[in-house]
């Protein structure tokens, strides 16, 4: 049996690019992750099976993305 999803703890996770941790909100309720709030990237910036990066990281290739560097 699964214990209840608002019992559970928060993912830790490290940003794959600087290697901060930092926590995946994405089993808490309402199941969203804080990532869900920003811009989305283009599907060319995404890597096939990459990790999350952290919200700095995440911030900084957004602005990338939309300067289009």
């Amino acid at each position: 049996m699964n214990p209840p999803v608002d019992s559970m703890p928060m993912k830790s996770a490290r940003c794959p690019r600087c290697g901060s941790a930092f926590d995946c909100t994405a089993r808490e309720q309402p199941f969203d992750c804080w990532c869900k709030s920003m811009p989305a990237l283009p599907a060319d910036r995404l890597e096939p099976d990459g990790r999350c990066l952290c919200p700095e990281c995440l911030v900084v290739e957004i602005a990338r993305a939309q300067a289009g560097g």
